[in-house]
């Protein structure tokens, strides 16, 4: 329990552009009370980072100053939260906060994806110090993750994930950038897209078929499913679409299962699948919690976001 109310602690956090790293600190409540109910009004038609930027930290004041109700209006009936517990709703994120009182926090190392003109996506990192039930949080920091959503004039958070930040063990991933270059590596270990079967039907099936291109270090194939703007965000770091094609030719998933797929219709051209996923990893075990934004571009699903979060008691410690 106290590991699903840190993910819901941190479900509300902030926007800034790809280019632009910023940090904040609040220690306290300021015009938290007069702002409270402002996160929930409707923002206008073409959203920039500074309208979400701003809606962000006023949420935060509405966590510090216990404004349930106002809390509760930035998110959307069908919003879904992913932590190291697994998967949570709106009504389990809102009463794990009622038992928190948090004090202040630092957020960092912003970045910043528009789906589409209804959708966007932000990633950075969370430091809070909080206590539960009278227990001081550790305040490590946390890799969070936000997808706004235009619902009817309004923008609403429609799913949040968090993963703890890990130390690399290997490898140091590809950072993303404001201006990756899509990727395009020399060297595929098998056939290119164009012996691939025919477009997959769903996301989950896109999803599916993204897998089984990473199991065969197919890096053409797997970089065909992602657009060039991709983010993915793991506890290991953030990378761009470059990044992440390198990274599965260095990641043996020969033997990962996946099971517990679930599809989340986000806005009228994207949807979030999540999963689990299970299998050994560098003479360990592990259990993670995927998910994915997939978006139809021309009657064919790409990928837009990506990120995995070790399982509570699951994952490296």
């Amino acid at each position: 329990m106290k590991r699903l109310l840190a993910l819901a602690a941190s479900l509300l956090v902030a926007a800034s552009a790809c280019t632009t790293t910023t940090d904040n600190t609040n220690t306290g409540a300021g015009n938290a009370n007069s702002n409270a109910n402002a996160a929930a009004t409707a923002t206008p038609a073409v959203v920039t980072q500074a309208d979400i930027e701003a809606k962000e930290r006023q949420t935060w004041e509405q966590i510090k100053s216990k404004s349930w109700d106002a809390f509760a209006a930035t998110l959307a009936d069908d919003f879904v939260f992913v932590g190291g517990p697994g998967l949570g709703n709106k009504t389990e994120a809102v009463d794990a906060l009622k038992k928190m009182e948090l004090l202040e926090y630092t957020l960092s190392d912003f970045r910043f994806v528009k789906v589409d003109a209804d959708l966007a996506v932000i990633t950075y990192t969370a430091r809070d110090k909080s206590t539960y039930e009278g227990k001081t949080s550790e305040g490590k920091p946390v890799r969070n993750s936000t997808a706004w959503a235009n619902r009817g004039g309004k923008w609403l958070i429609v799913y949040h994930q968090e993963s703890d930040v890990l130390e690399m063990t290997g490898p140091s991933p590809t950072p993303a950038t404001a201006a990756s270059p899509a990727a395009s590596p020399a060297a595929s270990t098998t056939a290119s897209p164009a012996a691939s079967p025919a477009a997959p039907a769903s996301a989950t099936d896109a999803e599916k078929a993204v897998w089984e291109a990473i199991k065969a270090k197919n890096a053409d194939a797997f970089a065909n499913f992602l657009l060039p703007e991709a983010l993915e965000v793991e506890p290991e770091g953030v990378m761009d679409k470059a990044g992440s094609v390198k990274g599965i030719m260095e990641f043996d998933a020969s033997k990962m299962t996946l099971s517990d797929f679930k599809e989340t219709k986000i806005d009228a051209d994207a949807t979030l699948v999540t999963y689990k996923g299970s299998g050994p990893d560098r003479g360990r075990n592990i259990e993670m919690y995927h998910s994915t934004i997939w978006t139809n571009r021309g009657g064919q699903w790409k990928a837009i976001f990506h990120q995995g979060t070790y399982a509570t008691n699951a994952g490296p410690q």
